[in-house]
């Protein structure tokens, strides 16, 4: 059999696209090839590719972006693309969609018109990017299995830091590494997990490793994009984001996919609230809605810097106003590692930022369990340990602090891999105190004294930074007391930032 099917796109075109195409017999492998016209190249992910079978389930998601245009579904995860759900291929009427970015069409297009080619076929072709050895879906869903994703599987016993990712990219949408290179450099970068987050597409499985994957989602529009860590399926309203992106309508979907994260027991997280064109812009979402906020985003990149220090800052008016919400990191890697940004000396790698999580053994539960109690800390060149404790009782970032009556917070940190002194400052209430870092071999570490008013809200975190103020260190705040917030939306919390 053979289908070729044609796309026009253009500035004017709709978000989805949708064609029907019957398979008269049984197949063990459909195979779907995209050409693109000339005036796709500069603008190589501006949409992505949807498969669904004769039932209307999907089975197979791919952003039109880099490495081969050549997908593959079949019966198994070595003969089905990343981003497919393997299985049977039954005779039937399956239909093929062409999502559209719309904010990549307005940067990339400019008014010109491309052609976008699908040909789906029987005819046997060599399958370079497959899912791997481990499929983690359903057969024919994209919906992850708790029999083939064990949330339980322990990676590592020892009760310690383990360095991560929570924004990351391969090819299944715009970036350029293969999966199983990415789980290379990871190594490289002394990585214990790695968090998928793809452009609205989930993937359904993974090649061998033994680092920690986490299945994640970037939830991308025109008006912000945020993560959902932990994911257990597509989100429901997925396509209809797609489908009314740059309209008001956008606003209800993501409000509603917000919610069903927070009912599933996936992790929301704000990605880069203030970077250039990718800002957050949905001013009336709640605070109450996310766990967590990206406050170092891909420091590589051009506009990273005013942007990471001002997401910084949200993070400290959230906690002053009284929210409990956890300071991450995430590299946002597109990159192959030889490439630079402009202006840039080192490569977009995943990995730096690295975000380390304090579990008493690494799984994927405990991984999510220790997010949601902020017991993190976000790094870029070294590796901080905190030590903190009162009367003797040692708490974690992100504890709250239960002595009953007022007493001395001892606040220590040992802080490797640093060949110069750094900077070091605790930030009490949001007030900014340098600190003196002492010197051993091997390390340099603080060991302050701060005095806690229990009966009041008292939150104090600490801040690393080289001595020309770039960025090394966030470790999340201990707190103690009550404050009854008085922002609810973000738009509100904008508004005390502007006032102070």
């Amino acid at each position: 059999m053979k289908k070729i099917i044609k796309f026009a796109i253009n500035q004017e075109t709709e978000k989805i696209h949708e064609e029907s195409f019957a398979i008269p017999h049984e197949l063990e492998t459909l195979y779907i090839e995209i050409k693109r016209s000339e005036e796709c190249c500069y603008s190589c992910y501006m949409g992505f590719i949807l498969l669904w079978d004769e039932t209307g389930a999907i089975r197979l998601q791919k952003l039109l972006g880099y490495g081969e245009q050549k997908l593959a579904v079949g019966l198994d995860g070595m003969h089905t693309t990343i981003g497919g759900v393997p299985g049977k291929i039954l005779a039937g009427n399956w239909k093929i969609s062409l999502g559209i970015f719309e904010e990549y069409i307005k940067q990339n297009l400019e008014g010109k018109e491309a052609t976008i080619e699908v040909v789906i076929t029987d005819e046997i072709s060599e399958i370079t990017e497959p899912i791997g050895e481990h499929i983690w879906v359903e057969e024919g869903q994209v919906k992850i299995s708790p029999q083939k994703y064990d949330w339980n599987k322990v990676y590592q016993r020892e009760e310690k830091w383990y360095k991560g990712d929570f924004h990351t990219h391969t090819r299944l949408s715009d970036g350029k590494e293969t999966v199983r290179h990415a789980m290379e450099k990871a190594k490289n970068m002394d990585m214990n997990f790695y968090v998928p987050t793809e452009h609205n597409l989930m993937h359904t499985g993974w090649c061998e490793t033994d680092l920690c994957i986490l299945p994640g989602i970037e939830i991308t529009t025109d008006k912000g994009h945020f993560n959902l860590f932990g994911i257990t399926e597509m989100p429901e309203k997925l396509l209809d984001i797609v489908k009314t992106n740059g309209t008001p309508k956008v606003d209800e979907y993501v409000e509603e996919t917000i919610k069903e994260a927070n009912q599933k027991g996936w992790i929301v997280s704000l990605n880069h609230p203030f970077l250039t064109i990718w800002k957050w812009l949905y001013e009336k979402t709640r605070i109450d809605d996310f766990q967590c906020v990206e406050i170092i985003n891909d420091p590589t990149y051009q506009d990273a810097t005013p942007s990471n220090e001002k997401a910084i800052q949200f993070l400290d008016a959230l906690w002053k106003d009284g929210h409990k919400i956890c300071g991450i990191g995430g590299s946002d890697s597109h990159n192959l590692i030889e490439e630079r940004y402009a202006g840039a000396d080192l490569p977009s790698i995943a990995g730096d930022p690295g975000t380390f999580v304090y579990c008493e053994e690494l799984s994927p539960r405990s991984l999510m369990e220790n997010v949601r109690k902020r017991h993190v800390c976000v790094t870029r060149f070294c590796r901080i340990e905190p030590e903190i404790s009162i009367n003797g009782r040692q708490y974690l970032p992100g504890d709250e602090i239960t002595e009953k009556e007022n007493a001395v917070l001892i606040y220590g940190a040992k802080i490797f891999d640093l060949k110069e002194r750094p900077e070091v400052y605790l930030v009490k209430n949001g007030e900014k105190q340098k600190i003196t870092a002492h010197s051993e071999e091997g390390y340099y570490y603080i060991c302050e004294e701060v005095v806690m008013n229990l009966q009041e809200w008292n939150w104090v975190r600490l801040e690393v930074r080289k001595k020309d103020g770039i960025f090394l260190g966030y470790v999340n705040p201990v707190y103690c007391g009550y404050c009854d917030p008085e922002c609810r939306t973000v738009e509100e919390i904008w508004a005390k930032m502007e006032d102070n």
